[in-house]
């Protein structure tokens, strides 16, 4: 076989080689054949025992390829709009294809790539062209010709799917919806072309919503008339714009998801005054020059108006189908500017949003409700809360409606937002804790301590009242404040060995059942500290303090100090009492009459953080909420971003730690 050298930049070659889209290679593969002058397409897939495919196979019945062509029509890659304006090989059709460019977006389907066509050369001989194509190679293409005794004429294209490449969207429910609508403007118009996928034909007049044909003049020439036939589909995402002389050659195609993107559709421009040039120019778009400039004017101009009004007819219907039966949200009309505009909002949403609305009456009434009050609480999530409702089982819709009967939409909004933020909160402080490199930029006050004054319902729910930094002698006056009496001429309290005490965190609350009054003391350390004998007298002194100084003197309050440390050493864990490691209690002395009860523990972060996801858990479970570590970080971040260290803030992604 011989060496077939592609005319085209060697950029050019690679990007069209290296496109891996299943779907764009069918339809250029199908748009050759169309050129071609085939009358019949056949796309085939072959599956494996798995359902996996391993070979595409687009058949036609066109001329074929001869050997005085391989080179011109074969070879050559890329291509000017004058060839896009030219006809086929036998003026039967205008051209559409970008001139062989689908032969390198074949190797989307497949590594190796052959092409078998029956033609009738110029000398009136039948031949045989075989051109097999290989990806991996620097020229990919090899050919060659033999004599033929076949009647008919075509090509079979055939891609070997060697390297277990997915092509599984060829398999997907959208691609015929796809194909469809994307080779609607030639099977429309020419009765003769049939193209099958994967045994179904491909038939847009089944698909068609809408069809509708506007008229509307140029701003250059008042007798030049454009014909605009814009044709809503029933399914898929295609929107596009084609351009031709008449309706049977539509030989430019532009993107239409500028002008609605909303709707699938397709609108096919006709004007008798198009040329080579015009045609040419069209792909400039807003830049192109009269009479293209033109052109491209008016059809937005026609397809934008044409789509605002089929908005407003089919927006008209539903409110009015709503209102019959009786769960339009609004009952009497706006009378303030502002209703209005409200209204004519909740309008243009609603409509459309018609196709995720249930169709069952309780179900589109309390979608609708939801919708009216998220556009006065939540306008930019609308979209996303309607969504989500209508995913729900019926089952889960009915539970939702008995509870919002019961509170408001804003509330459980509020419960589930608290607790998927703790979930996140938690997922963060792991990573300032135990991340190897990142807890150690992180400093007892300086960080650790200034955020968890925001965040003390990991110590408990009951801790409302909170004094920071303070010494012994405002957690004094905070003792006094509670039980009522004045705090001016409290003296300065100090530790049993006469110096000043400062406390980290001096969480109090009066508890409601029976008058009783609980403060919490909290004494951090940094993530590197492990504790011991130090820090075991450190929460010593504290109790000794309360436990002895007349000042505290109490039989109402109960005082705890938890020691929170990363670990502890042996000292640490022989003082704790019983078997509740976990609880770490180490101190408890005898309650004296007159005088507060004072316990001491000493607790690790991890045994903290367990208990409160395991508080948590069966929420976010309901919830089906699981931050990762980068989103509880990124929380962090975003929350108190002035309190972490800067070169921890400034990182992009966490590292991965001992969490």
């Amino acid at each position: 076989m011989r060496d077939l050298p592609l005319s085209a930049g060697g950029d050019l070659v690679t990007r069209l080689a290296r496109e891996r889209d299943p779907v764009r290679a069918v339809v250029e593969l199908v748009w050759n054949a169309i050129d071609a002058e085939a009358d019949t397409i056949r796309v085939q897939l072959a599956r494996t025992d798995m359902d996996a495919i391993e070979r595409v196979t687009v058949e036609d019945d066109g001329h074929g390829i001869t050997s005085d062509e391989v080179q011109a029509t074969f070879g050559r890659i890329g291509g000017s709009w004058k060839a896009l304006a030219s006809r086929s090989k036998n003026d039967k059709r205008g051209l559409h294809g970008k001139l062989g460019e689908g032969r390198l977006r074949a190797f989307a389907l497949g590594s190796r790539v052959t092409w078998e066509s029956e033609s009738v050369n110029m000398t009136g001989e039948s031949e045989r062209i075989v051109i097999e194509g290989v990806k991996e190679r620097t020229e990919p293409f090899s050919w060659e010709a033999s004599p033929s005794t076949e009647t008919t004429t075509g090509t079979v294209v055939t891609a070997l799917n060697e390297q277990d490449r997915s092509l599984n969207s060829l398999l997907s429910d959208t691609t015929l919806a796809t194909l469809t609508s994307h080779f609607a403007p030639v099977l429309l118009n020419d009765d003769s072309l049939t193209v099958i996928f994967d045994g179904s034909k491909l038939n847009p007049s089944d698909e068609i919503l809408d069809d509708t044909t506007v008229e509307v003049g140029l701003d250059i020439n008042h007798n030049a008339v454009l014909s605009i036939r814009i044709i809503e589909w029933r399914t898929g995402k295609h929107r596009a714009i084609y351009f031709g002389e008449d309706a049977e050659r539509f030989v430019v195609e532009m993107s239409g998801a500028e002008l609605e993107s909303q709707t699938a559709y397709s609108a096919y421009v006709t004007w008798n005054g198009f040329d080579v040039d015009s045609l040419s120019e069209l792909g400039l778009g807003e830049m192109a020059p009269d009479p293209a400039g033109a052109v491209w004017r008016a059809t937005k101009t026609a397809v934008r108006e044409h789509f605002a009004s089929r908005r407003r007819s089919r927006r008209r219907d539903q409110i009015d189908e709503w209102k019959s039966k009786g769960i339009y949200p609004y009952e009497a009309e706006p009378t303030t500017e502002a209703d209005k505009a409200e209204r004519a909002v909740f309008d243009i949403v609603s409509s459309a949003l018609v196709p995720q609305i249930p169709k069952r009456k309780d179900g589109a009434q309390l979608t609708l409700n939801l919708l009216r009050d998220a556009l006065k609480t939540d306008p930019e999530n609308l979209a996303l809360l309607v969504s989500e409702f209508v995913a729900l089982t019926e089952q889960d819709r009915q539970a939702l409606t008995k509870l919002l009967s019961e509170t408001t939409l804003a509330g459980v909004i509020r419960a589930a937002n608290l607790v998927t933020s703790r979930t996140k909160f938690l997922a963060g402080l792991e990573h300032l804790l135990f991340d190897p490199d990142d807890s150690k930029k992180v400093g007892e006050r300086d960080h650790l301590h200034k955020i968890l004054e925001h965040e003390l319902w990991i110590f408990g729910e009951e801790y409302h009242f909170m004094n920071s930094e303070r010494g012994l002698t405002q957690m004094l006056r905070t003792h006094l404040k509670l039980e009522g009496l004045p705090t001016g001429k409290a003296e300065p309290v100090k530790r049993w060995d006469g110096k000043s005490g400062r406390i980290d965190l001096h969480l109090a609350v009066k508890a409601k059942e029976h008058d009783r009054i609980r403060h919490l003391v909290i004494e951090l350390k940094a993530p590197g500290i492990t504790a011991g004998r130090t820090e075991r007298n450190q929460i010593e002194d504290y109790i000794n303090v309360v436990a002895d100084n007349a000042a505290f003197a109490s039989d109402r309050s109960v005082w705890e100090v938890i020691l929170v440390v990363t670990d502890y050493d042996g000292v640490m864990d022989n003082s704790i009492i019983g078997s509740d490691r976990e609880l770490g209690l180490v101190l408890e002395p005898d309650k004296k009459p007159g005088r507060p009860t004072v316990r001491a523990y000493v607790r690790r972060w991890r045994d903290i953080i367990d208990e409160n996801k395991r508080r948590l858990d069966f929420v976010t479970s309901s919830l089906e909420f699981d931050p990762s570590l980068a989103e509880g970080l990124a929380f962090i971040r975003d929350e108190y971003s002035e309190l972490v260290p800067d070169n921890l803030a400034a990182d992009e992604e966490p590292r991965g730690g001992d969490s």
